[in-house]
């Protein structure tokens, strides 16, 4: 149960900076009524972006999307490079991060997938909300092809709020 100091709900560890008045009665302000339905409002959430393969023919440009079904503010993006075979050495770079026909970067250096791995610290992005229908879009780049059938395989997730 949460606790209440000067009249606000304590703070989750994602939620830094987010504070909700509570009303008269001990129940925060905007709270729905029932128990067990959950708040409508922003929350936390992953979105999944479709996984891509650069292989011998699959050329040096490829994207990752994704479309939310509801309103998505992403916060992170989380990328995953697996390599197979001996030719799979290519550097992965970020051209481009769109939220409709908006790019997210402030320049058009691409930056290298090795900064948005999972374990990468302090890599937080705040993007445009992207409305239900508006494509997310994370463009990649290899700067060699893999040969035969050697392949970079290349997963991703994007963490952020999302309207419920």
């Amino acid at each position: 149960m949460s606790q209440s100091i000067m009249g606000y709900d304590d703070l989750g560890a994602l939620e830094v900076g987010y504070r909700r008045r509570r009303r008269r009665g001990g129940r925060p302000a905007g709270f729905g009524g029932q128990p067990g339905v959950p708040k409508r409002g922003w929350h936390l959430q992953p979105m999944g972006l479709s996984p891509v393969a650069f292989l011998a023919a699959s050329g040096l440009l490829l994207n990752m999307t994704a479309r939310p079904q509801r309103p998505f503010k992403g916060q992170r993006l989380v990328l995953d490079v697996t390599r197979t075979g001996a030719t799979a050495t290519a550097l992965i770079t970020v051209n481009r991060i769109d939220v409709g026909a908006d790019n997210q970067l402030i320049s058009s250096g691409p930056l290298p997938a090795a900064g948005y791995q999972a374990t990468a610290i302090d890599t937080n992005v705040v993007f445009d909300v992207a409305y239900p229908g508006i494509d997310i879009t994370v463009q990649l780049a290899a700067t060699v092809a893999p040969a035969g059938a050697d392949r970079i395989d290349v997963g991703g997730m994007i963490s952020g709020t999302a309207k419920s």
